[in-house]
């Protein structure tokens, strides 16, 4: 009986060990389809989990940008701030490792942000947040 237990041990021990692999293989795949769709030169050396901000942009922008920049950090994700696409769009942060664009919305209108993202790559999907302008 003992090595019928042991057997069905070693079988559920490799099951998990597959499906591990099987999903880090996954998650792989995503992030190197995401990251062809950012302009080479902005994805290139140093610029992944990189922090980058503008002093044109408002205050509270860049503390949201950096905010989700160290979640997503502590969440092992890599991530590229002010993406620049291959087409020349530009993103806030771009979460390379689940395909997602965050975008912060102080000053920006609804109709600028909806025409904004009419340029983004389709194999995104964004997230709006807004925050307050003071």
């Amino acid at each position: 009986m003992n090595m019928e237990l042991m057997k069905q041990s070693q079988i559920r021990c490799k099951r998990r060990a597959y499906e591990r692999q099987t999903e880090r293989a996954k998650e792989k795949y995503l992030y190197i389809e995401n990251s062809n769709l950012i302009r080479f030169s902005n994805r290139c050396g140093s610029h992944i989990n990189c922090f980058r901000f503008s002093l044109s942009e408002n205050r509270e922008h860049i503390i949201k940008k950096l905010d989700i920049c160290i979640e997503l950090k502590q969440l092992n994700h890599e991530f590229i701030t002010e993406a620049i696409f291959v087409n020349n769009s530009r993103a806030d942060v771009v979460d390379l490792t689940t395909g997602e664009i965050y975008e912060i919305l102080c000053s920006e209108s609804e109709e600028n942000f909806e025409e904004k993202i009419k340029n983004y790559p389709k194999d995104f999907r964004v997230i709006k947040i807004r925050v307050k302008n003071i």
